[in-house]
């Protein structure tokens, strides 16, 4: 069984030049692929927001006034990155969940341009000291563990899940460049 409080991986990266100095990844067999339910993640309302979230979210021809809900104070996990949350239905889930009836599931309708969070979801983190992530699971998303999914390994934690992990602890959003097992990242 599945705990919270179980590690997936422990991501040290160098302070300096923003690479992967280690990645060991604690749950070698552990799969992920959504399966569009929004139970536990779109329906319980939109993430915290970052600047980079809501410059994203611009760019997808929203106005701010639309979708951010001011924070009385910026800070999560210790971090005062944040600058609002997202806005909710009525019903409390997020203004940009859409159910496809024709495809019969929910959809995100700015995908493309999701914040940091989502992009991480489900999957959480805590940062220990400046330059160690580690990756924790959120364990009652029904996409962990199909059949069908993605290996959670060292590539998919480098290709999917870094780059939204640096965003939110504030550090530069890095460039990939393959080499070995998984991609180095680099500052830009």
């Amino acid at each position: 069984m599945i705990e919270l409080s179980e590690v997936l991986a422990r991501i040290t990266i160098d302070p300096e030049t923003k690479k992967i100095c280690d990645l060991s990844v604690h749950q070698k067999s552990l799969r992920f692929k959504c399966s569009r339910c929004a139970t536990f993640c779109c329906k319980l309302g939109g993430p915290k927001l970052t600047r980079k979230d809501i410059e994203r979210i611009k760019r997808a021809g929203y106005s701010v006034k639309d979708f951010l809900e001011p924070l009385p104070h910026s800070e999560f996990k210790g971090l005062s990155i944040m600058r609002g949350d997202l806005k909710n239905k009525e019903d409390g889930s997020c203004i940009f969940l859409k159910f496809d009836a024709k495809e019969n599931r929910y959809v995100c309708s700015i995908y493309d341009f999701r914040p940091a969070l989502c992009r991480l979801y489900p999957f959480d983190f805590d940062s220990v000291g400046s330059n160690i992530i580690v990756l924790k699971l959120i364990p009652c998303c029904r996409g962990l563990n199909l059949p069908d999914g993605d290996l959670m390994d060292e590539e998919f934690i480098a290709n999917h899940l870094l780059g939204s992990l640096l965003e939110i602890l504030n550090k530069r959003i890095p460039k990939k460049k393959k080499r070995g097992g998984f991609p180095e990242f680099e500052s830009k």
